[in-house]
């Protein structure tokens, strides 16, 4: 029996929505059974006890955790994440503050990955067990194995050897007269006002946190790409089309590079989501003020809406990041539409 493509898109979504929901609810209980009084320490240690008691009440803290849970749940369902115990300002404010700041930090790893890991791992398997090849290797081995902190930390003690400086903390130059933009992303926002000052200066901060976010990226993607290449290089149709001597150059980027793309695809999806998490790090390094440097401080301070939030809102990276693999493979593989619509 057939069904639609469109069934399969909503039982997807409907995946998605239960694992949004069962998210919610482990991080809203740990949130609050982690040792620590939330209201004490927003307080601080001069507040009295009746202070933190009334805070305490204010918060909804003296109810069990199942109601605490369903009073959350129908305030987010309206767009009310609560309010940050640190900076006392809702955290959906301070989520549109620094949420962008660490998605334009991603979006610009990922680019980082696209442009070198997609071309090394096919320069790799065409070159397979020579001097290219060899080096290849070695290169996406060391951005596995190397932690990202040691390559941030590594490349600005290297910037601080070029002539002239490069920036290696926070998103701008100072004294540009940048009053912010629609939309948070420096790089968007200059281009759409017509500022290539801001632009440039936004490029040149955002170069090495996004290559050092990227290179553990880099390294796997490159080492899948060459083993799917490798792989695929052994299939029928592609020594069939070596036999009536199609150009290499015309088997490799117009059928085999395809072919071998879901793998690096599935991977380069899994990695965006990742690098929400690995952002932490290096946000905090080169002092870039994200949405990741924000969750940490709030798992530092226990404030529980935030923490909640920033989890949430992690989440529900991971749940896109997925979707539009999935959407990127059917398009490229037509055996998987195929599949989705049996």
């Amino acid at each position: 029996m057939r069904h639609h493509p469109l069934t399969a898109i909503l039982a997807r979504l409907g995946t998605f929505l239960l694992v949004m929901v069962v998210l919610s609810l482990m991080i809203f209980t740990l949130a609050r059974v982690v040792p620590g009084d939330p209201a004490r320490m927003a307080l601080g240690p001069a507040a009295t006890p009746e202070q933190v008691q009334a805070l305490r009440l204010q918060m909804g803290l003296d109810q069990p955790v199942v109601v605490q849970y369903l009073a959350y749940i129908t305030k987010a369902l309206h767009g009310d994440l609560g309010t940050s115990l640190v900076s006392q300002r809702p955290v959906t404010t301070d989520l549109a503050q620094t949420v962008p700041a660490t998605v334009e930090l991603v979006l610009v790893s990922v680019v980082f990955m696209f442009l070198v890991a997609i071309p090394l791992g096919v320069v790799t398997a065409h070159y397979r067990d020579r001097a290219l090849d060899h080096g290849g290797r070695i290169l996406s081995l060391t951005g596995v194995t190397i932690p990202s902190f040691l390559f941030a930390i590594t490349l600005q003690l290297l910037a601080a050897r070029v002539p002239g400086g490069w920036p290696i903390i926070g998103r701008l130059d100072h004294g540009l007269g940048w009053q912010g933009g629609p939309t948070g992303f420096l790089i968007l926002d200059g281009l759409l006002a017509g500022r290539l000052d801001v632009v440039g200066s936004a490029l040149q901060h955002i170069a090495l946190p996004a290559f050092a976010l990227s290179m553990a990226g880099i390294g796997q993607i490159t080492r899948i790409t060459r083993s799917s290449m490798i792989e695929n290089q052994r299939k029928d149709h592609v020594l069939t089309l070596q036999s009536f001597g199609v150009p290499e150059r015309v088997i490799i980027f117009r059928y085999l590079l395809k072919l071998s793309s879901i793998a690096p695809l599935t991977i380069m999806g899994l990695e965006f989501a990742s690098l929400i998490g690995n952002a932490f790090v290096i946000e905090m390094i080169f002092a870039w003020g994200g949405f990741a440097s924000y969750g940490l401080n709030a798992i530092l301070q226990k404030d529980l809406n935030a923490v909640t939030a920033v989890v949430l809102v992690a989440g529900l990276f991971f749940i896109v990041a997925n979707l539009v693999v999935d959407v990127l493979i059917s398009i490229i593989d037509p055996r998987m539409r195929r599949k989705e619509a049996l």
